[in-house]
């Protein structure tokens, strides 16, 4: 490689401001910052570095396959996530605010605990996503595939689950009131003590359900 024709680009940690993990790439090839970021990224998930806390804000990452990828605290504030792999990726307590992640593949990803209030998962694979304790509150989950999600604890008002996939989804000690449940599959889903306050679509089987494990509805 021509040492004249590269540049080293640092990942850095978004509270401590430490380096995580630094390349050589050559330049111009990857000409702007996400560029260079998706290339770096890259690389340290070929190389298996640890990325918890990693600050990957205000970048473009549409598309980019972060699979796998140990991403814990991980900041993606108002970076574009459109379409992205974070298969198996382990991203709880990480920041998803002002993120687009539509068409995002999520199945099995550790999600724990992690910010996705307001984030458009329109279409999104979250089939087996670990989401206990996640604040999803307002997120736009049409169309979303959630089967045998985890959504333990985790706070969905006013959230927008039209359409998606909800089959053998467990929804337990969770907040979900205001949440919109028009046409969504919802056999096998697993109620028990949920706050269903001021839901919209659900089929009246459900709702009896609900109310046998325990759920509040607020309608008396």
């Amino acid at each position: 490689m021509d040492m004249n024709n590269t540049r080293e680009v640092t990942l850095f940690n978004k509270v401590s401001s430490e380096p995580l993990y630094t390349a050589t790439i050559p330049i111009p090839v990857q000409r702007t910052p996400s560029d260079m970021t998706r290339t770096v990224v890259s690389l340290a998930q070929q190389a298996h570095v640890n990325l918890g806390g990693v600050n990957l804000s205000q970048r473009d990452l549409s598309n980019l396959d972060m699979s796998g990828l140990k991403m814990t605290k991980a900041c993606f504030c108002s970076s574009d996530l459109t379409g992205v792999r974070f298969v198996g990726t382990r991203l709880n307590k990480a920041d998803f605010e002002n993120c687009p992640l539509p068409n995002a593949d999520l199945q099995d990803a550790d999600l724990r605990h992690a910010n996705l209030k307001e984030v458009d998962l329109k279409s999104a694979n979250l089939q087996g996503a670990d989401l206990r304790h996640a604040a999803l509150d307002g997120a736009d989950l049409r169309g979303a595939d959630l089967r045998k999600a985890k959504f333990e604890n985790a706070s969905l008002r006013n959230a927008n689950l039209e359409g998606a996939d909800l089959r053998n989804a467990m929804f337990t000690y969770c907040i979900a009131d205001g949440v919109n449940f028009t046409g969504a599959q919802l056999e096998g889903i697993e109620f028990y003590m949920a706050d269903l306050r001021e839901i919209t679509g659900m089929p009246d089987e459900f709702r009896t359900h609900a109310r046998r494990m325990r759920c509040e509805f607020g309608d008396g």
